[in-house]
């Protein structure tokens, strides 16, 4: 007998495993003999059908209800996508604006780098002059003394 109720149990659990398929016609034969004999599977398959007669009786009101869900979900991620690209395009502006400023101060350090490096004309020595204001010719530079002594002898 303990085989016997083994059997029905497994011949139970796959009926009730394969419940949609006998609320919708599609059983087999052994399962509904088995729905014939086993008052536990029957009294399953009732409540199903049951309940299924119910739900087809309810109006259905998730498609009307739902149809502002899709739009408003592609507007809000539209508007997410439209903040991104915006403040994509402010940071995209310095790059550009970096690569100008670049050129504008390697042009502008040139620039004064040549203007600084110029080499002035080579500056003319001053010549030594006494008081009259004739060049005075003499080999070594002239120093204080030298110009003190030549203004006395000029003055005596």
């Amino acid at each position: 007998m303990w085989n016997f109720s083994n059997k029905q149990e497994d011949e139970c659990s796959r009926f009730r495993d394969s419940l949609e398929e006998v609320a919708s016609g599609g059983a087999s034969r052994e399962m509904l003999e088995h729905s014939a004999n086993c008052e536990d599977c029957a009294a399953a398959a009732e409540e199903l059908l049951e309940s299924r007669e119910l739900l087809r009786a309810l109006p259905r009101e998730s498609s009307p209800r739902m149809a502002w869900f899709a739009p408003r979900v592609m507007a809000a991620i539209a508007a997410r996508e439209a903040e991104l690209r915006q403040s994509f395009d402010a940071w995209s502006v310095i790059p550009k604006f970096a690569l100008r400023l670049t050129w504008i101060t390697a042009l502008a350090l040139v620039l004064a780098s040549t203007w600084f490096l110029q080499r002035p004309n080579a500056p003319t020595k001053p010549t030594a002059t006494d008081i009259t204001g004739e060049p005075v010719q003499s080999s070594a530079p002239l120093t204080n003394d030298d110009v003190l002594l030549s203004l006395a002898e000029l003055g005596s």
